[in-house]
C-alpha cells in the first residue's frame, strides 16, 4: 500500500470566481460578493452592541457594563 495524497476537493478562490463569472456574469457576481461583504460587516457591528449576558452565551468576552435598569412592574 502506498501513501498517495487524496484530493479532498479544495478549489482555489480564483477558480471559484471564474466559474461564477462564466455562469452568472461579472456584474451579478460582483454584486453578490459586495452584498456578502456588507452583511459580514454589519454582523460584526451588531455583535459589538450585544449585552454582556448574550456575549457570554455565545463565547465573547464581556465588556463589563452595568446591567440595564429593570422596571418595578412585570
Amino acid at each position: 500500500m502506498t501513501d498517495t495524497p487524496i484530493s479532498i476537493g479544495v478549489t482555489p478562490p480564483e477558480a471559484i470566481l471564474t466559474r461564477l463569472i462564466e455562469r452568472h456574469g461579472a456584474w451579478p457576481t460582483l454584486r453578490a460578493l459586495w452584498a456578502v461583504l456588507i452583511r459580514r460587516g454589519r454582523r460584526r457591528a451588531q455583535a459589538d452592541s450585544l449585552p454582556d449576558h448574550l456575549r457570554r452565551d455565545i463565547g465573547l468576552p464581556e465588556r463589563g457594563e452595568p446591567p440595564p435598569l429593570r422596571h418595578p412592574w412585570p
